[in-house]
């Protein structure tokens, strides 16, 4: 008798398991780490920091020249200085920007940095702090990294709005084929266990550029257009003498309306916009559609949304530093070994040895280390040019693995808010017709 009840409620757990949904989220990092989708997003992230890096010959960025801890806001992950830019001071004493600028422009006419040099850094930095919070429960350190990355963007278009527009749109584009192109491998890689091949990833990427491009901004661009047409409207009727602040009182109401249309706009965009990239690598749809698609989700199952949501940034937290620990060891492995053979010093008086001159020693979370500073020979600086520039290869591979982390858990997350919503099976997605064999990579 008891065999039967321990069978039966084997049974009936067995029943229930398919019901947990959650656990999906735990096969990303197997979907992420696929070659495919890793050098997709190394691609992408490629391409921005070519466009950055073309653009920062034009140096704008003011820089104080003092590296005090104080104002630099450093990672205490890293014993890398830095000078304090113009960015610093803006996240810290917004108010004082102003001055900021115009007084260390004066004093460092000759120490400005590009402006990709400056955010890159300060992302990559906030990005590692936040992370680690997060595994330390320190949810209001997440807030405020996640803050300030929306305000370093803000600080672009602000203090340098040529360059901001220009950079931030070419960027916009290229993320949004390189999303698309990652959701789209990882959702044929978690509904019908498909290695979608690199060339096929990106070909979808660019086949649906343009609801990939314009999905994200309309939320962004409906809220614009119902700021600007109802309430700067009603702002330009009152400059009218007596009569504009009596019509301002009269349709005050509006002005609320729309102020309470531009948040919902606003939060529906930040709740919803991911997953419109998902939509699109999933259905056969257009822009509407995905933007119809990802608002219903969010609506149907928030709390569920934010459940998933929580336990994939937990792991992808976990996994992100399992990548950056793989790449750190080979890294210290290596120069390690080559430390055995060579024992010389950089040059005869220096007190420096010359691996440490030419390749500073990795730290985990900045695989460049440390530079001496001293000045070194013409052929010592060519070989430290090629070490970092192999090592900024590695450093690009650690970060573009979260970048196909989080679109591939963005993609997962879909498909199980697709299941509790529409009832739809979890292996249910759009194949395209004109998609061709080779195309699939075993």
């Amino acid at each position: 008798m008891s065999e039967q009840n321990v069978e039966n409620k084997t049974q009936n757990f067995e029943l229930k398991m398919p019901e947990l949904l959650f656990p999906n989220v735990f096969k990303t990092f197997r979907i992420a780490i696929q070659p495919g989708r890793l050098l997709t997003a190394f691609l992408t992230l490629a391409v921005i920091f070519l466009v950055g890096w073309v653009m920062d010959f034009h140096k704008t960025v003011v820089v104080s020249g003092r590296p005090t801890t104080f104002d630099l806001r450093n990672s205490t992950l890293s014993g890398n200085k830095t000078l304090a830019t113009e960015l610093h001071c803006y996240l810290n004493y917004p108010e004082r920007t102003d001055n900021y600028v115009k007084i260390y422009s004066e004093r460092n006419k000759d120490n400005k940095q590009g402006v990709f040099k400056v955010f890159s850094s300060f992302f990559t930095t906030n990005f590692n702090d936040t992370v680690v919070c997060l595994l330390q429960l320190r949810f209001d350190k997440v807030i405020e990294g996640i803050t300030n990355a929306f305000k370093a963007l803000l600080w672009i278009v602000e203090y340098h709005t040529i360059y901001g527009i220009i950079f931030l749109a070419i960027s916009f584009v290229v993320l949004s084929v390189g999303a698309g192109a990652i959701c789209r491998g990882a959702a044929m890689h978690f509904s019908r266990d498909e290695r979608l091949g690199f060339i096929g990833c990106i070909k979808f990427g660019i086949r649906r550029i343009v609801p990939l491009v314009f999905a994200p901004t309309s939320p962004i661009a409906l809220a614009c257009l119902l700021g600007f047409v109802i309430i700067s409207v009603l702002g330009l009727i009152a400059n009218i003498p007596y009569a504009g602040e009596i019509l301002l009182a009269l349709f005050f109401v509006l002005v609320l309306i729309s102020g309470g249309l531009v948040a919902a706009a606003g939060i529906w965009g930040l709740g919803s916009v991911s997953l419109m990239y998902s939509a699109i690598a999933y259905e056969k749809t257009d822009t509407f559609d995905a933007m119809c698609r990802a608002y219903n989700f969010v609506n149907e199952r928030p709390w569920r949304l934010a459940g998933y949501t929580l336990v994939a940034a937990f792991y992808g937290s976990i996994c992100y530093l399992f990548v950056r620990l793989v790449g750190f060891m080979m890294l210290l492995a290596g120069r390690w070994f080559l430390n055995i053979g060579l024992w010389v010093q950089s040059q005869k008086g220096m007190g420096l040895e010359k691996i440490d001159a030419i390749w500073p020693e990795p730290e985990f979370f900045n695989f460049f280390g440390s530079m001496s500073g001293f000045a070194l020979p013409f052929t010592q600086k060519i070989s430290t040019a090629v070490i970092h520039f192999e090592i900024l290869i590695i450093s690009g591979l650690v970060m573009a693995f979260a970048f196909s982390f989080y679109f591939s858990a963005i993609t997962v997350i879909y498909s199980l808010l697709r299941k509790k919503v529409d009832n739809t099976s979890l292996n249910s997605v759009f194949i395209e017709t004109i998609q061709t064999p080779d195309a699939l990579q075993a």
